[in-house]
């Protein structure tokens, strides 16, 4: 196994990464808002916090090229996938308490299904490792301001992973790990810090909330998430 993501946050399992229907149309979280926020996080954080050498080491992990991901899965594992997203949603709908599990094809399939999100496909796969949720990623740079005197993000790429430990305490969703390569490079010391993690975990409840079926109810009977198996597990509270 890899050594490129190494455990940050001694909370839960002790092995970090390996390097290894929403409701329209127009995206997860519109124009990928949760994976551009991130990555603008990143960078940001580096001039704020650490002066010109972490700027220096945050460039070191863009490209010149975007990275090129695999085809969606096709229309067969798609209309699957839609099928056990119906299901789920039917039961959340009814108010019934129960278990979900899916893959990470599963999910590639439910999200990119359908036409949905065509504005991160040529961005954004999902995956999992060890006990971590992993969003490869692949975002052009263009929209990021120029620093007078450093280098120019324009015209590069942050091609990347960013990795999650999700959790639920006390009934609210929490990031309980959060990793960051890229281009095979990552500054530890940056995600450190809680307001990162309340940060990315504030927007991605924001894009449950309006682009998962029923996110609401998702979001307020959440019992439990885990990764067991190479598999996402959710349980859901009976509702009342």
């Amino acid at each position: 196994m890899s050594t490129a993501f190494i455990h940050l946050y001694p909370s839960g399992a002790g092995r970090g990464l390996a390097a290894g229907r929403s409701r329209s149309a127009d995206g997860f979280c519109l124009g990928g808002c949760l994976l551009f926020l991130v990555v603008a996080l990143l960078i940001a954080g580096a001039v704020l916090w650490g002066g010109f050498s972490a700027y220096q080491g945050i460039y070191q992990m863009t490209s010149p090229r975007a990275q090129t991901f695999e085809p969606i899965p096709a229309t067969a594992q798609q209309n699957a996938a839609g099928l056990k997203w119906g299901a789920f949603e039917k039961a959340l709908v009814q108010g019934a308490g129960t278990e979900f599990r899916f893959s990470a094809d599963d999910l590639n399939a439910w999200f990119f299904g359908e036409g949905r999100n065509a504005d991160l496909v040529s961005h954004l796969r999902f995956r999992t490792i060890d006990d971590w949720i992993v969003a490869d990623v692949s975002v052009p740079l263009d929209f990021m301001a120029e620093f007078p005197g450093l280098p120019s993000f324009r015209h590069r790429f942050f091609n990347g992973k960013i990795g999650a430990r999700l959790a639920v305490e006390k009934n609210e969703l929490k990031i309980k790990g959060l990793d960051i390569v890229g281009n095979g490079h990552r500054l530890p010391w940056l995600f450190t810090g809680q307001g990162y993690r309340d940060t990315v975990q504030k927007t991605l409840e924001q894009g449950m909330r309006t682009r998962l079926p029923q996110g609401d109810a998702f979001l307020t009977r959440l019992e439990s998430i885990h990764v067991e198996n190479g598999e996402i597990v959710v349980k859901v509270r009976p509702a009342g």
